[in-house]
């Protein structure tokens, strides 16, 4: 499992080390520090952030106007927040509540609370892992910016099929993406590569195009695009061996998968490649 990034934002420098040196010492998780929410919101805005620590007393711009504008904002508006306060009083309370934030750790920190809290909501916390395997990275990169541009997900980058399966070991993949226009890896192959071993046969897979995944960002975007198809639906015909397109009809149908991972191999995976 990849490391989480927690941002703590705080007016108060030690407890920023605090924080920092508890956590990371404690959770698979990077710990970064703003004392102050202008600043916190910035690094929202520039970076992955997998749950906020904010403080509730800061002066000038306190918790509860960071918290509203940080909901006011469609780019980071879903980020998970929990509040840090040394006293809990009710209007603070509904405040927060009416801005979708009930998890409060007390100050000053007892480290096993701490550990404790944040180690149960960074659980809670489920980012999809997206696998993007290609022979070219700056495409690759290209790619993995429009997915985490536009989803809380995680994509993670291989260009050869040794990297490939060594994430597949050891991350839990939901969603495999291969470039088409691959010159030194068969897409297909490694397809049935994965489909033939028992503990990733079930991870869906979509063979695209960085072209193709910008088409899918601007067809979730569009009004009235269903973003759960049913599973039922038939996948668009290609022009590959029947064995392939067996793995194929089984991925689309498969049940229980994420759901980010239903929407792409309905409107992008194993459609003909022009």
């Amino acid at each position: 499992m990849r490391k989480k990034t927690v941002l703590v934002i705080d007016d108060d420098e030690m407890n920023l080390q605090i924080a920092k040196m508890i956590l990371e010492k404690r959770l698979p998780c990077e710990v970064i520090g703003a004392d102050n929410g202008v600043e916190g919101i910035d690094i929202l805005k520039s970076q992955r952030v997998s749950l906020v620590l904010l403080d509730v007393m800061m002066p000038d711009f306190d918790g509860i106007e960071t918290l509203q504008e940080i909901r006011n904002d469609a780019q980071i508006k879903d980020v998970p927040v929990m509040m840090l306060t040394a006293s809990v009083d009710v209007e603070t309370v509904q405040k927060a509540g009416a801005l979708g934030v009930k998890d409060y750790i007390r100050k000053p920190f007892l480290p096993a609370d701490l550990i404790e809290r944040v180690n149960r909501k960074l659980v809670e916390i489920h980012s999809e892992e997206i696998l993007l395997l290609g022979d070219n990275e700056s495409v690759l990169k290209s790619m993995q910016s429009i997915i985490e541009d536009n989803f809380p997900h995680e994509a993670l980058i291989a260009t050869t099929t040794t990297e490939a399966e060594k994430i597949l070991q050891e991350v839990d993949i939901d969603l495999i993406i291969a470039c088409a226009d691959m010159k030194f890896i068969d897409g297909f192959r490694f397809l049935s590569l994965v489909a033939s071993e028992e503990k990733f046969s079930d991870k869906p897979f979509a063979i695209t195009t960085p072209d193709k995944i910008r088409e899918f960002i601007n067809k979730l975007s569009s009004p009235g695009v269903i973003e759960e198809p049913p599973v039922e639906e038939t996948p668009a015909e290609v022009e590959e061996p029947q064995a392939v397109m067996k793995i194929a009809e089984s991925v689309i149908v498969r049940p229980k998968k994420s759901k980010l991972a239903n929407v792409v191999t309905n409107l992008i995976g194993y459609q003909k490649i022009t």
